[in-house]
């Protein structure tokens, strides 16, 4: 069998390839192909919001205007608890996603 030289530790082949490959990924830039996600911008109107509610149970929300008879209308669709479906109104998501937690909640319009 043959010794190990305490002055060079086991795995030493290791390491050049290991700094290399760290060096390279340090130094490497990502191409604007690698980012499929676009800014959030002030004009984006679509919005989708998912999670959990304190209860357990899973909800989604999807906020999105749509112009109708040339205004603007802001609309959820929503599923959880609540049951699912369309509605307009100018409600903030953390209060939707209150009302839509709740299995007994009913989801009314801003009309």
């Amino acid at each position: 069998m043959r010794e190990l030289n305490p002055k060079y530790p086991r795995f030493s082949w290791f390491l050049p390839g290991l700094m290399a490959a760290a060096f390279s990924y340090a130094w490497a830039t990502p191409s604007e192909a690698t980012d499929v996600r676009k800014p959030l911008g002030n004009d984006d109107d679509t919005f989708i919001f998912m999670g959990r509610c304190p209860h357990g149970e899973v909800y989604r929300l999807l906020s999105y205007d749509k112009e109708m008879n040339g205004l603007k209308q802001s609309f959820y669709d929503y599923e959880g608890p609540a049951g699912k479906g369309t509605v307009k109104t100018k409600t903030e998501p953390r209060v939707m996603m209150s009302r839509v937690c709740l299995a007994l909640a009913e989801i009314v319009g801003d009309e």
